[in-house]
């Protein structure tokens, strides 16, 4: 029987810092900055012969050796606090995460993400085995400074930002960063009394949280302040989904409440109402007029469009990211407080 002969594989020693230093022509301390995205006192010349270098050696940094050496994981955690398992099913989620994915991955920092119940959230793998460098969260509901979840994440020793909140905490080594939810609210009245709505429906979900009373706070103030006479009525819905949202206005209509505008807690909240509305023959907008909030994209498969308020989650994600990176390399959260603004979207609803 002929014998196989067998192909001998070749195993190339490992590119480091110093090979491709030498082929570049600088310092390992110029390669380890470059690579690393420290770019301040660089120029575009020096970076690109250090990237050229880095792909002629196929040089790849040793994550687990820098770990041990720095104390650095390159990686920046993102805990969703929320009672529901299909978190990723929320648009607005998804669309922070893809900004702060996107700022973190042109850092070189990768994103560690999990979600946890409000009654496990100190108990999460990335606060218990510090999994990252810095932690981003957004939570349903409102951030307490002095409980036991704000206690934990001072003990965590790390860098945190937080989405969504308003409450400073002067202890904390955080950041907050939010949009401009109490003046959507604002233009979302505006319009409506405007239109000549006087008697509009507020439906805001459970959990109480920052960001939806902001918007309502800043719908109420606009309808005080336009001295017509309009009124706004809260209801209350036990969450955000298309069942608890309809049972909210049902059960207010059943109860002879009547109104001549919805404004919804958000864009899934507002097509659950039109839904529920067209169902018991009630035109939108010639009798009842219907604003949303947040203006993802899904709306361009729903008709008629709908009114509501654009919010800025990729740029907050994209923010945070580049906040967090700075923070990291210079030590300081600089600003401490960010809001972005929000846009207004006129539609069909109205």
């Amino acid at each position: 029987m002929a014998s196989r002969s067998r192909a001998k594989k070749e195993f190339l020693p490992r590119a480091t810092l110093k090979d491709v230093a030498q082929l570049a022509g600088v310092s390992p301390m110029t390669v380890s900055n470059v690579v690393n995205g420290r770019m301040k006192g660089y120029n575009a010349e020096t970076r690109d012969k250090v990237l050229w270098a880095v792909k002629a050696c196929n040089y790849r940094p040793d994550i687990a050796a820098r770990t041990l050496r720095t104390d650095r994981r390159k990686a920046v955690g993102m805990l969703i606090i929320q009672e529901h398992q299909f978190f990723l099913a929320d648009p607005y989620i998804t669309s922070l995460l893809d900004g702060l994915c996107t700022g973190l991955n042109q850092h070189g920092y990768s994103l560690v993400l999990e979600r946890q119940p409000t009654n496990q959230m100190a108990n999460s793998p990335l606060i218990q085995q510090r999994q990252s460098d810095g932690l981003c969260v957004l939570a349903a509901g409102e951030f307490d400074p002095n409980g036991s979840f704000a206690e934990t994440l001072r003990g965590l020793g790390q860098p945190v930002i937080l989405f969504q909140q308003s409450l400073p905490d002067p202890i904390l080594d955080h950041c907050v960063i939010r949009q401009d939810d109490y003046e959507g609210g604002r233009m979302l009245a505006a319009h409506l009394i405007e239109r000549g709505a006087r008697q509009a429906v507020f439906i805001l979900p459970q959990p109480d949280w920052p960001a939806m009373r902001a918007r309502l706070n800043g719908a109420r103030q606009e309808i005080e302040d336009s001295a017509t006479g309009a009124q706004l009525t809260v209801i209350t819905s036990l969450d955000e989904s298309p069942d608890a949202t309809e049972a909210a206005l049902y059960n207010y209509m059943e109860a002879g409440g009547t109104f001549d505008a919805v404004m919804a807690g958000n864009d899934q909240m507002a097509i659950a109402v039109y839904r529920m509305l067209r169902r018991r023959g009630i035109s939108v907008p010639d009798r009842v007029k219907l604003t949303g909030f947040n203006g993802f994209p899904l709306l361009d498969f729903f008709e008629p469009q709908l009114t509501t308020i654009r919010s800025p989650t990729f740029r907050m994600g994209n923010f945070a990211a580049n906040l967090m990176i700075r923070r990291l390399e210079d030590g300081v959260f600089e600003p401490e407080t960010v809001v972005l603004p929000v846009e207004f979207v006129r539609g069909e609803t109205t």
